[in-house]
C-alpha cells in the first residue's frame, strides 16, 4: 500500500504565510522606469504610475513624461506597479525591488483594448506570428493571466468555455477534448502540441492530458484552432490543433511556486526556477505533484467477471480483474535551457518525464487502471529569422497498468521520433511563403500484449511537405493557398491536403473570410496493428449444473488484406464456415448446428438435471431419453445466424444478415467549407461568427463484432423434438409441451463462429471499418465585451446539425453500425468578470450548458444526459506581499451530480485553494 501525503489546509497558509513576510528599510531609494505600448514600442505619455505600499506620499502616483519615462523617490523595500492610461488594460507589475539607497529601473509595457481582443498567435500559419482577427481561420487564446488566476488540475480545464471546443470530464485529471465534434474514448483526434511538439502518447496517439509534464507556471498561452489544419500541421489534424506555448526563462526569470488543496483531499503544487543569465542564455526548471480521490464508478462488466473468477477460485487480494484504485496521483517535471546567439534566433532544449503513478482510463474495450505509466520527451529546436527546424523523441512506459475487464496486462514501451524543417520568405512585395517537410518514425513496442500477432511488423513511417502562401492583392483582400502531399509506410496512396481562403479586411479590425481545407486522419496503430484478447462472453450451460462455457473477444486491427469471408462449407448457412469450441480438433466445419446435435446440444438436453423429475414421470432415463432424440436425419435441424451486441445485457445475440467482408482500413478525408467573421467593435466588443459544412469520407467507427455466431432455430429444434417424442408414444400435447421447454434451451447454445479466412478460431472478431460519407453543418459564436477598465464578460454557442448517423436505420444511434459524435449538438457558456487591479481583487464566474446526447464509443454506448454547471472564482494579490495570489476556484458551485460520457462517473463540486508565490 502506497503511502499517503496529507497536508490540512491550515498548516498549509501557516508555512505559506510565513514567506511573505519582508522587511522594509527607511533609507530612500530610487525608482526609474519608461512605459510603451507593446505592440508598437512607443513611449507612452500622460500614464498615471502608482505604488502599492508607498505610504500615502505616492497614493497619487506620477504622470510619464513624453518619453514615456517616470521617477519616484521611495523607502527601499518591495512594491507593486500599477499603471493605467485611457484606452489600455490596467497593468500591474509585482515584486519590484528598491534598494535603500541605490536606484532601480523597469520597463513596463501597456495592452492596448484593440491588441487584449485581437492578440498575436501562431497555430494558424505554423509559426507566423500574426493578429488572430487577421488570421485565415478561427482560434481562440487562454492568456497566462487566465491560467495563473485558476486553481486548475491539466490544461483541458482552461478551454471548457471556447467556442466550438468539447471537453469532456471522466475524472479528476482524465478528459477528451475535440473541436466540433466526433469524440471517443481515448480520444486523439485533435492535435496536441507543447511548444511546436506533438504532445499525445506515441503509437497509442492518446491525448492524455493528465501526462502533460508542462506546470500551469510554464503555460505562457493556449492557442485552439477550430476546423482541419492538415495542410501544414499534417495528418491527424482534422479535429483542430490545441497549442500549448511556454515562456522562456529569459523573458520570464525568477521563482514560483504555487501550492493548492480542497475536496477530494487534492494537493497539487507546483514550482518553476527560471535563471536569465543574461538577455542571451536562460535556464529553467520545472516540476509538479498531484493526488487526489477520484469520482467512484462500478463497471458492472468489471463486477460480473470478478465475481465468477473469485466463484473459480481466483484469489481476491491479488485478483486484478475489476481492481479499480480510485485515488489519482501524478508527478512531472521538465527542464529548459534558451540559447540566443542571434538577435533573430534562438535554440532551445528541453526535456520532461511525467509519471502517472495511478488513474483510471477509459479505451474502447473498457478502463484500464495505469498504474506508473511514464511518459518522456526530449526535444531541441533552433530558429534563425524565418528558418525554424527541430527534432523530438515521446517515449511510453505503461509500468505495471492493466485492463479491468480482463486483468490483462498493457505493456507499451513505444516511442516516436520526429523530425521537421520549415522556411518562410516573400516573393515581391505581394507574396509571403512557408514551405516544410516533417519525418516521423513510430515504433509500437507492446510485448505481445497489445499488437499482440503483429509486434514484429508493426512500426509506421511518415513523411510529408508543405508550400503555403499568402497573397496581399490589396490593403483588404488576402488570399491564401497551400498545399500538403504526405506519404504513410501502410498506405498505398499518398494523401493530398489543399487549403484555400479569401479574406477581407474592410477596415482595421474587421474581418471576412471565406475558406476550404481538405484533412486525413491516418489510420491509428489499433487500427491497423491491435491483436488483443479483450474479454470473454460468460454464458450458462443449459444443463442445469450452473456452469459456464463462453467464446472469447479478441479486438484485432485490419490487416492489408482485409477480413474475407471467402471460404464455401457444403451445408452451412449460405454455404459459411464455423469454428466451434466444442469441436476444436474438427477445424473448419460447415456453419450447421445439427453437426454438433449428437455430441453437444441432445446430451446437455437429457442430462439436464432439472430435467430429471419430468422424465421420471414419463417412465423414462435420461439415457433412453437420448436415445429417442438423437441421430437428426438431414433437414431435421435449421441453423442460423445471430450477432453478439455488446450493448444490450438482456437479449445479447440479435439476428444478422451474414458476415460482410472488412476492406483494408483507409485514411479518413474531411472537407470544410467555411465562411467566418472576427472583428473588435469600439476597442471593447470583440464577436467571432464562423459557420462551416464537413463532408467525411470513410470515417472509421469504433470496435464492433464482425464475425456472427451460429445457433440453432427454436422452431425446427422444438419441431423434432415434438416429432420424435411423439414417436416414441408419448401425447402429442405432452410431447410439444416438452419440445417447446427444451427448444428453447436448445437454441440459445452458440455452437461456432463464422471466422474470417484470415482467422482458425472461435474467438469474437471486433475490429474497425470504414462507414460511408457523413455530412453536416454546425456554427459557432464567440463573444468578449469589456464593459469597463474592471469588468468584462464572455459568451459562446456551438450548435452542429447532427447528433450521430443511423447507418442501419433501426431508430436509434446506440448500435455497433451507427456513428455518434458523442458531443452535444448545442452548448454554450456565459461569464463575469471583475479585476481591479489597484485592489488586487479578481471575481470571475461563468454557467456552461451541454445538451444531451447519444454516445456510441467502444463498449460505451447510451444516452448521456443533458447539464447545466456554474465555475467560480475569487483571487486575491495579498497586501503583506504582492508576489502573493491566494485563489480560490470552484468548479459546479451548486454540486449539480451529473454524468459527461457513459462509462465514466458521477462528477459533483470540486472546490480548490491555491497560494501561490513569486520571488
Amino acid at each position: 500500500m502506497r503511502r499517503r501525503l496529507t497536508w490540512p489546509m491550515g498548516h498549509l497558509f501557516s508555512a505559506f504565510l510565513a514567506l511573505l513576510a519582508a522587511p522594509l528599510s527607511a533609507q530612500q531609494g530610487t525608482l526609474t522606469g519608461r512605459v510603451i505600448d507593446r505592440e508598437t514600442s512607443q513611449p507612452m505619455n500622460g500614464a498615471q504610475v502608482q505604488l502599492l505600499g508607498a505610504g500615502e506620499a505616492n497614493s497619487g502616483g506620477v504622470l510619464t513624461n513624453q518619453a514615456g519615462q517616470f521617477r519616484m523617490q521611495v523607502p527601499g523595500g518591495s512594491y507593486s506597479i500599477v499603471v493605467v492610461t485611457v484606452g489600455y488594460e490596467t497593468a500591474r507589475v509585482d515584486g519590484v525591488d528598491v534598494p535603500a539607497g541605490g536606484t532601480a529601473s523597469i520597463e513596463i509595457m501597456m495592452t492596448s483594448r484593440a491588441l487584449a481582443l485581437n492578440p498575436i498567435v501562431v497555430s494558424i500559419s505554423r509559426g507566423r506570428e500574426e493578429k488572430a482577427l487577421e488570421a485565415p481561420a478561427s482560434i481562440s487564446v487562454v492568456s497566462a493571466a487566465r491560467i495563473q488566476e485558476r486553481a486548475a488540475i491539466t490544461p483541458a480545464e482552461y478551454l471548457k468555455a471556447l467556442p466550438g471546443v468539447d471537453v469532456v470530464q471522466t475524472g479528476l485529471t482524465q478528459s477528451n477534448t475535440v473541436t466540433r465534434g466526433f469524440n471517443n474514448v481515448f480520444s486523439g483526434a485533435m492535435l496536441t502540441m507543447t511548444d511546436n511538439r506533438y504532445a499525445f502518447v506515441p503509437s497509442l496517439r492518446f491525448n492524455a492530458y493528465n501526462m502533460i509534464p508542462t506546470t500551469p507556471l510554464d503555460i505562457e498561452r493556449i492557442e485552439v484552432l477550430l476546423g482541419p489544419a492538415a495542410a501544414l500541421y499534417g495528418p491527424n489534424s482534422a479535429s483542430g490543433v490545441m497549442h500549448i506555448i511556454t515562456s522562456s526563462p529569459i523573458d520570464k526569470p525568477g521563482t514560483t511556486f504555487s501550492l493548492s488543496g480542497g475536496e477530494r483531499d487534492v494537493f497539487h503544487g507546483a514550482f518553476r526556477q527560471a535563471f536569465a543569465f543574461s538577455e542571451k542564455a536562460g535556464l529553467k526548471v520545472s516540476g509538479q505533484y498531484f493526488r487526489g480521490d477520484d469520482w467512484k464508478f462500478v463497471d458492472p462488466v468489471e463486477l460480473a467477471a470478478r465475481e465468477s473468477a473469485i466463484e473459480q477460485g481466483a484469489d481476491p487480494s491479488t485478483l486484478q480483474v475489476g481492481a479499480r484504485d480510485f485515488g489519482a496521483e501524478r508527478w512531472g517535471g521538465e527542464a529548459r535551457l534558451d540559447l540566443r546567439p542571434w538577435d533573430d534566433g534562438e535554440v532551445i532544449f528541453s526535456v520532461g518525464h511525467n509519471q502517472l503513478v495511478r488513474s483510471v482510463e477509459l479505451t474502447g474495450i473498457g478502463a484500464g487502471q495505469a498504474n506508473d505509466w511514464g511518459y518522456t520527451f526530449g526535444q531541441a529546436r533552433l530558429r534563425k529569422g524565418r528558418l525554424f527546424a527541430q527534432t523530438f523523441v515521446n517515449k511510453s512506459d505503461a509500468g505495471d497498468s492493466f485492463l479491468l475487464r480482463t486483468g490483462q496486462p498493457i505493456i507499451d514501451k513505444s516511442n516516436m521520433v520526429a523530425g521537421q524543417v520549415q522556411y518562410g520568405f516573400l516573393l515581391g512585395d505581394m507574396l509571403d511563403v512557408i514551405t516544410g517537410v516533417d519525418v516521423q518514425r513510430t515504433t509500437p513496442k507492446t510485448e505481445g500484449t497489445i499488437n499482440g500477432s503483429n509486434e514484429d511488423d508493426d512500426g509506421i513511417d511518415e513523411i510529408g511537405g508543405y508550400v503555403h502562401a499568402t497573397a496581399s492583392l490589396s490593403e483588404q483582400f488576402d488570399l491564401v493557398g497551400a498545399l500538403r502531399i504526405d506519404d504513410h509506410s501502410r498506405l498505398d496512396e499518398l494523401n493530398y491536403s489543399p487549403r484555400a481562403a479569401l479574406v477581407f479586411k474592410p477596415t482595421e479590425g474587421q474581418n471576412f473570410r471565406l475558406t476550404y481545407n481538405r484533412a486525413f486522419s491516418t489510420p491509428s496503430t489499433n487500427n491497423l496493428f491491435l491483436d488483443l484478447r479483450a474479454g470473454r462472453i460468460p454464458l450458462p450451460i443449459p444443463d442445469g449444473s450452473g456452469g459456464f462455457f463462453g467464446f472469447d473477444v479478441r479486438t484485432q486491427g485490419v490487416p492489408t488484406s482485409g477480413f474475407t469471408f471467402n471460404q464455401q462449407c457444403t451445408g452451412g448457412v449460405q454455404g459459411l464456415c464455423m469454428y466451434s469450441p466444442f469441436a476444436t480438433q474438427l477445424g473448419q466445419i460447415p456453419a450447421n448446428g445439427a453437426l454438433l446435435w449428437n455430441t453437444l446440444v441432445a446430451p446437455t438436453l437429457a442430462f439436464n438435471p432439472a430435467l430429471g423429475p419430468t422424465l421420471g414421470q414419463l417412465g423414462l432415463s435420461p439415457t433412453q431419453f437420448l436415445q429417442i432424440i438423437s441421430n437428426p436425419a438431414a433437414g431435421d435441424l435449421e441453423s442460423w445466424l445471430l450477432r453478439f451486441n455488446q450493448e444490450d445485457t438482456e437479449n445479447p445475440f440479435r439476428p444478422d444478415a451474414g458476415p460482410v467482408a472488412v476492406n483494408r482500413i483507409r485514411p479518413t478525408i474531411t472537407n470544410t467549407y467555411e465562411v467566418g467573421y472576427k472583428g473588435v467593435i469600439a476597442d471593447r466588443l470583440s464577436l467571432s461568427v464562423d459557420v462551416y459544412r464537413s463532408e467525411i469520407k470513410d470515417f472509421v467507427g469504433p470496435l464492433r463484432v464482425e464475425t456472427p455466431s451460429v445457433f440453432l432455430t427454436g422452431t425446427s429444434v422444438g419441431g423434432f423434438l415434438a416429432q420424435r417424442l411423439i414417436g416414441a408414444g408419448l401425447p402429442a400435447q405432452v410431447a410439444q409441451g416438452l419440445a417447446a421447454q427444451l427448444a428453447g434451451s436448445a437454441a440459445a447454445i452458440p455452437l461456432g463462429t463464422v471466422a474470417p479466412d484470415q482467422r482458425s478460431d472461435s474467438d469474437l472478431v471486433l475490429t474497425y471499418r470504414n462507414f460511408g460519407d457523413v455530412d453536416l453543418w454546425g456554427t459557432d459564436f464567440g463573444m468578449q465585451f469589456i464593459a469597463t477598465d474592471k469588468v468584462s464578460f464572455t459568451g459562446s454557442l456551438s450548435w452542429v446539425s447532427e447528433e450521430c448517423f443511423d447507418f442501419n436505420e433501426d431508430g436509434s444511434c446506440t448500435s455497433s453500425s451507427d456513428i455518434s459524435l458523442n458531443a452535444p449538438t448545442f452548448k454554450g457558456s456565459f461569464g463575469a468578470r471583475f479585476m481591479d487591479q489597484l485592489s488586487g481583487l479578481s471575481l470571475d464566474g461563468r454557467v456552461r450548458y451541454s445538451d444531451a446526447f447519444t454516445m456510441n464509443s467502444g463498449v460505451y454506448l447510451g444516452d448521456v444526459d443533458s447539464y447545466a454547471v456554474v465555475d467560480a472564482n475569487i483571487g486575491y494579490k495579498l497586501p503583506v506581499a504582492a508576489q502573493a495570489q491566494v485563489s480560490l476556484t470552484v468548479t459546479n458551485l451548486f454540486d449539480n451530480v451529473h454524468r459527461e460520457f457513459i462509462g465514466a462517473p458521477e462528477l459533483g463540486r470540486l472546490a480548490l485553494l491555491k497560494l501561490q508565490y513569486t520571488f
